[in-house]
């Protein structure tokens, strides 16, 4: 009866690795789940098209029997038919209770001027990541759904075939926020009955969206973790071609990086403080989403992950760096200069990554001129962000 009752239509936007992960989890769980996909030749698409074939998803769930890590013992791979996999966005959005969006943050301009005017009153469109994405898809919806933002996927998975995704590792907890703030209480009792994940308490919300997108673990680790991770790339590809580094076990584990990492999160830190929110150190965060034991030492705990972690990437100009420098850093640098916090590492951070990629992320960024939010005062955006009130018309550029 339990499981009838928490019986939800669930679409999945994006058919990659945490979007195949759980739309196949939640048709475990007795979701109906719809996966659409909104790409068209860009990846992924062999593996869409096997999905279709098989009106369903299969998966190796390496955490059934306690393996974390994409090894050779894998699982037995199980399969869960899904209720419709699309292209159509109306077909899919249309009638859901709760829309998960698992695109890359920079498409989520173009993906709101198609899709948002779908969303309906009191769905829960939940982004993951969010970087404070809700405000575009807010802009272009005519009724009055939750907007909700996660600071990292529930998963750790990849597609392995087509047709095929690969779990390597589950949350334990994901703390959301809403947007507005202030629909909190009703997107919680939602998405608790979504994912174990997210089953997790009031108390353990984040304040607002801006919350969450500075507790995007990714800002942290990916953009110091590639970065620091360069000059290994570059050695390799010269004198060792058939060898790529790691950068979790190699990058992270240098002096450098961890100085770095100290840095940015007291700079990350200083601005949650000034928007209201709880500074938690990076390491303490993880710590909080990944263990169910929370007195674990948090370094020794990021340490054990190391071990175990897959090579790459293998290229410095990849996601970790063209979606988490623009859509993160720049954020973080952009909320730093308006609450009047001096952000050297931060920007420095930017401005090396652009430099070796000969791009300007800081004209490219999410910032709060990006949003369009740039001329509203420090009390002005906390309104915002919490009710949804503009003293004045501001449109989301």
């Amino acid at each position: 009866m339990e499981r009838e009752r928490n019986k939800m239509k669930i679409t999945i936007i994006g058919a990659g690795n945490a979007g195949s992960a759980c739309a196949f989890m939640a048709a475990e769980a007795g979701h109906k789940v719809t996966l659409l996909k909104t790409s068209n030749r860009i990846t992924h698409d062999d593996h869409f098209e096997a999905m279709v074939k098989n009106k369903g998803i299969y998966c190796v769930d390496n955490t059934k029997q306690g393996q974390f890590t994409d090894s050779a013992d894998d699982a037995e791979k199980t399969f869960q038919p899904l209720e419709l996999i699309t292209r159509d966005p109306k077909e899919a959005i249309v009638g859901a209770d709760v829309v998960m969006v698992f695109i890359q943050t920079t498409y989520h301009p173009a993906l709101a001027a198609r899709i948002a005017k779908y969303f309906q009153d009191d769905q829960l469109v939940i982004l993951v990541p969010g970087y404070a994405g809700s405000l575009f898809y807010s802009k272009y919806c005519p009724n009055n759904p939750i907007f909700a933002e996660g600071e990292s996927t529930p998963n750790d998975a990849r597609v392995v075939e087509p047709g095929t995704v690969k779990v390597l590792f589950k949350n334990a907890r994901n703390a959301l926020s809403f947007f507005p703030a202030t629909r909190q209480v009703e997107g919680m009792a939602i998405a608790s009955r979504l994912f174990p994940a997210y089953d997790i308490g009031i108390e353990s919300a984040r304040k607002h969206i801006f919350d969450s997108a500075l507790h995007n673990p990714n800002i942290i680790v990916h953009t110091i973790g590639l970065y620091v991770m360069y000059p290994m790339l570059e050695y390799c590809a010269k004198h060792h071609p058939d060898e790529v580094p790691y950068m979790y076990r190699d990058a992270l584990s240098t002096k450098m990086a961890w100085l770095m990492i100290e840095k940015l999160d007291a700079e990350k830190m200083a601005v949650q403080s000034a928007l209201g929110c709880k500074a938690i150190p990076y390491l303490q965060a993880c710590l909080f989403r990944n263990e169910e034991d929370l007195n674990q030492d948090p370094r020794a705990v990021f340490e054990s992950y190391k071990i175990s972690s897959p090579p790459g990437p293998y290229s410095f100009d990849n996601r970790y760096v063209t979606e988490d420098v623009p859509m993160g850093l720049a954020l973080l640098s952009s909320l730093g200069e308006k609450f009047g916090i001096d952000m050297p590492e931060c920007n420095r951070l930017i401005e090396m990554c652009g430099g070796i990629l000969a791009r300007d992320f800081f004209t490219e960024g999410r910032t709060l001129a990006a949003l369009g939010l740039d001329e509203l005062s420090k009390d002005e955006l906390l309104t915002y962000i919490t009710s949804n009130e503009l003293p004045i018309k501001t449109l989301i550029a």
